[in-house]
């Protein structure tokens, strides 16, 4: 089943059935205000942290769905009839009304035509102003003028996502609304630094701030009392639950346009005042729309990649960077699952989305590192969720705005110690701080000093080695790094085992950070970090092949995980696929255990994270065996470690598997199979229901998953194979077979690069012949003068 196609053109998805199952969301914003928003206009805004300053309310895994959001309705002023610009809430018969969505790149556009009535409502949000625009048009296709009114409505939230979850007993006695001279003012009087507001273009001819006169009672958005009225009550009023309803009449002469500019913002009523002078000007309303989408234009050239195979071109140049980027921006904590009960930085979540995006948002990347590092204690571990206002207070390179958003901790309670320390969280540092400084050459944030969370400070380069020397001694007898409160799995709960994944993570860090003290000649720390490097490689190869694949791990009590000897769980996706990309594996073990992986875990959908599911639960081995089979961590498709095996695979020179396996998790591929997926074709979900659960093949959980980092990094940097070095480009494609040509444009270091790869024999991996600008060179492409356009032509061979 297809509910709608991709328009590579316009780097939009396009809805045209808006009845799907489930909701498909955009993230609107790209600084401070953000909205998640549906293709029935539901959803919620928030100010930086959508737990501690909420603007609107929404009812998640409510019925019915979606509600409720960002709605404009339509009455007929003669016969009383309305409807809404989307389709819900209204949700006028689809064989009456024709509905279509476009989620673009930060904005959202709903079209509605409607009894020869046309409307399109954009909705977007500035690059530099802390409000979101509806942008509102309305044209008559109809022979006779038409009589029209036209209703907003949202819902205020309290601003404390827990108060808003609650009873509303503080709030419905703490906030306060009022309407003057065209702006709704919602205030609350605990704290008279917070407001929000909502205006328009014009002087409403009535309007509601109380959601209960809006809707009535014993009714809900589909049929609020005053779109059958046909008019709002006027109410406002100190304390209750709070909207936002402006109402205008207006007559559309046959074939006449009219436009509306409606906009909720963060502020009071001055700063209302100055937005609506500023946006009742449409000449403004499309200076910014156009610039932002000229910021996405800018970011996408950064990479932009043609190659025989469409549904990559699609995910890569337009939508998987989206993603991305979304999630370095809004963490993990804003999305239609996670609905802001919780807030801040999940710290190995942080650092490796941060490893997908640093050509593009070079500063976010930044200010993201220096969070992690100023999350990082003396004692080299990172603490696996913290709020960066914590730290960030007193920074230079974080500007920290008032008001303050996030209550402050006490230092006691913030760190509590190796108990609640997950062992993989800082290691994925080590690779994103080197990351960043191969791709920027910003080789002075080595020497930068920055203060641990607990006590003291260091330069980073230094808070590196903190984070290798931790892992070091946190080994168990078998000299495997110690599990601790979890890995990366956090379902998979050791407690005083060992966790294969994590020595191989520790592995491929001290391979990084090797590298870059070769660069730095830092002589004494190559010898010391290679004589541990060396060290970790002998323990894993020692202590963790199975004969045909790499255990999981080891229980407390010396039990294995991950073994042919275990009736379930017997093949684990994480430790196979890190085992190669560490270095740890022998090629003839590193090709055995990937052999296996594809054996045991493969599906049309998908690797499975572990196979067979769990039925047993078994508390040694973690809260992963009291999941139902074929959900989350317990033998589900696990999206977030898939593409680690694409680029083992790569790794190995193996095209055709790594791209076999790109190709089963793929979204765009399962656009016309929306009765199975369910979930958006354009997002990586962090889990599909895996081969043990009745519903396999649904995805879940979309958007703010590591999934699209990885899957970005994967297709880019290894089977495309154009990834920036300290001293140049490297360009080293594994690609399938069948491929006889590629090409890429890259930005680097303020240059662009032309690439073309011919591969003539169709091999899947090796670089025969690389000219710069007609010129053979050999090894990686050296750094080009800024501003310049350089022509590389690759052959494979």
């Amino acid at each position: 089943m297809k509910y709608g196609y991709f328009d590579n053109k316009n780097r939009e998805y396009v809805i045209e059935r808006p009845d799907i199952p489930v909701s498909w969301t955009n993230y609107l914003g790209t600084k401070d205000f953000c909205t998640v928003i549906s293709q029935n206009a539901g959803g919620y805004s928030f100010y930086k942290s959508a737990e501690h300053h909420r603007i609107t309310r929404f009812r998640a895994n409510a019925i019915p769905l979606d509600r409720p959001g960002h709605y404009l309705y339509l009455r007929d002023e003669d016969d009383g009839n309305y409807w809404s610009i989307s389709w819900q809430p209204v949700a006028k018969d689809l064989d009456k009304a024709d509905y279509k969505v476009r989620h673009g790149l930060s904005y959202s556009k709903f079209k509605c035509n409607y009894q020869q009535i046309e409307a399109e409502k954009n909705i977007f949000i500035p690059l530099d102003d802390d409000l979101e625009i509806w942008d509102l048009k309305i044209k008559n296709n109809d022979d006779l003028n038409r009589q029209l009114s036209l209703f907003s409505y949202l819902e205020f939230s309290f601003h404390e996502i827990e108060i808003d979850n609650q009873n509303f007993q503080m709030s419905l006695y703490s906030a306060g609304s009022s309407y003057q001279n065209g702006i709704i003012e919602y205030d609350f009087y605990y704290d008279p630094r917070k407001y929000h507001y909502f205006t328009a273009n014009f002087e409403a001819d009535s309007y509601d701030c109380i959601r209960d006169q809006f809707i009535g009672s014993y009714r809900d958005e589909s049929n609020p009392i005053a779109l059958e009225r046909g008019v709002c009550s006027n109410s406002s009023k100190k304390g209750g639950n709070h909207c936002a309803s402006l109402n205008k009449k207006f007559n559309l002469a046959p074939g006449e346009e009219k436009r509306f500019v409606l906009i909720l913002g963060v502020g009071g009523r001055e700063k209302a005042k100055a937005m609506r002078k500023k946006y009742s000007n449409f000449q403004n309303v499309d200076n910014e729309f156009a610039r932002l989408n000229s910021y996405w234009d800018e970011k996408l050239s950064n990479f932009q990649c043609k190659t025989p195979h469409q549904d990559l071109n699609t995910m890569i140049n337009t939508w998987n960077l989206y993603q991305a980027e979304t999630c370095v921006v809004w963490s993990r904590f804003a999305s239609f699952v996670e609905v802001g009960g919780r807030t801040g930085l999940g710290y190995r979540d942080t650092a490796q989305d941060s490893l997908a995006v640093a050509h593009t948002n070079p500063d976010k990347t930044k200010e993201r590192l220096i969070q992690l590092l100023r999350g990082q204690t003396s004692g080299g571990y990172g603490l696996h969720l913290f709020d960066p206002d914590w730290f960030d207070r007193d920074s230079e390179e974080i500007e920290f705005e008032s008001p303050t958003v996030v209550p402050e901790p006490d230092l006691d309670d913030l760190i509590h110690g190796i108990k609640d320390t997950c062992s993989d969280d800082a290691l994925w540092l080590v690779a994103s701080v080197c990351n960043y400084v191969k791709e920027t050459n910003d080789l002075e944030f080595f020497e930068k000093v920055i203060t641990y969370a607990d006590q003291g400070e260091d330069t980073v380069y230094e808070h590196l080695k903190k984070i290798l020397d931790f892992s070091a001694v946190q080994i168990g007898i078998t000299g495997i790094c110690k599990g601790l409160r979890a890995d990366w799995n956090d379902c998979l709960n050791l407690g005083g085992g060992e966790s294969a994944m994590v020595s191989f993570l520790h592995h491929w860090a001290l391979e990084i950070f090797i590298e870059t003290a070769n660069f730095l000649n830092r002589d004494q720390d190559v010898e010391k970090y290679s004589e541990i490097a060396k060290q970790v490689k002998k323990s894993c190869e020692e202590n963790l092949w199975d004969g045909g694949w790499y255990l999981r791990g080891i229980t407390g009590s010396g039990n294995k995980i991950g073994s042919k000897e275990n009736k379930e769980g017997k093949v684990h996706l994480e430790s196979n696929t890190w085992a190669v990309i560490s270095g740890v594996a022998s090629k003839k073990r590193a090709r055995k255990a990937m052999d296996s992986v594809n054996e045991y875990l493969y599906s049309e959908y998908g690797l499975h994270l572990n196979a067979p599911s769990y039925t047993e639960p078994d508390d040694e081995i973690g809260f992963v065996t009291r999941v139902y089979p074929g959900i989350k961590e317990n033998g589900s498709i696990f999206s977030h470690p898939n593409p680690w095996a694409w680029i083992a695979e790569a790794k190995l020179g193996r095209g055709n598997r790594a791209m076999k396996f790109y190709n089963a998790l793929l979204p765009a591929a399962q656009n016309d199979q929306i009765e199975i997926r369910e979930a958006e074709p354009y997002s990586y979900c962090q889990f599909i229901m895996g081969k043990d659960h009745e519903e396999f093949g649904r995805a879940r959980h979309p958007w703010l998953t590591g999934s699209s980092g990885w899957a970005y990094t994967a297709v880019t940097k290894w089977i495309l194979g154009v990834r920036s070095d300290y001293q140049g480009l490297i360009i080293d494609p594994c690609i399938p077979s069948e491929w006889d040509s590629f090409e890429v444009k890259r930005k680097w270091r303020g240059a662009e690069y032309n690439i073309k790869v011919t591969n003539p024999d169709n091999i899947e991996k090796g670089v025969k012949e690389i000219l710069l600008n007609g010129i053979e060179i050999a090894g990686v492409i050296p750094q080009q003068e800024e501003g310049s356009v350089n022509e590389v032509k690759v052959k494979m061979g």
